[in-house]
């Protein structure tokens, strides 16, 4: 029970530490701000898919997704040939909060390995992926 709880407060933890670097108006849920990374890094991805990676449901995706359309962030075209699926793209004003998103990740990286070392650091980051790949297993 443990390790679940630890890891859910220190990825909220994570995400708040990077959410403060973000200029005010700019604040998002973490789901929101979750998204808009996947968005950027897969562009064209569509908002199922992007749920399922993220173990989320439709409404919630919905709603996430809609307050990042609202903030004029990521836009959603539906697919080319299924027009039910809809394709999620970052727009310029996304990519600039992205870029702060991926500034302020980049710190609280630099200073986990200067805390804990490299190795360390890297054998976690390993330790977590096989995690999340458990945890998709269990779900299939």
């Amino acid at each position: 029970n443990e390790l679940v709880l630890s890891m859910g407060t220190a990825f909220r933890g994570a995400m708040d530490i990077i959410r403060e670097t973000m200029p005010k108006k700019e604040k998002q849920s973490t789901l929101a701000l979750s998204i808009l990374i996947h968005v950027e890094k897969t562009p064209q991805v569509s908002q199922g898919e992007l749920g399922r990676r993220l173990r989320r449901d439709p409404m919630t995706m919905s709603q996430a997704v809609r307050a990042l359309q609202n903030g004029g962030l990521i836009v959603s075209q539906p697919d080319n040939t299924d027009r039910r699926v809809k394709r999620l793209t970052v727009t310029k004003k996304g990519k600039a909060l992205g870029d702060s998103l991926e500034a302020g990740e980049s710190k609280l990286l630099t200073q986990l390995a200067k805390d804990w070392g490299k190795g360390r650091v890297n054998q976690f980051t390993k330790d977590v992926n096989e995690f999340n790949d458990f945890l998709t297993k269990m779900k299939d």
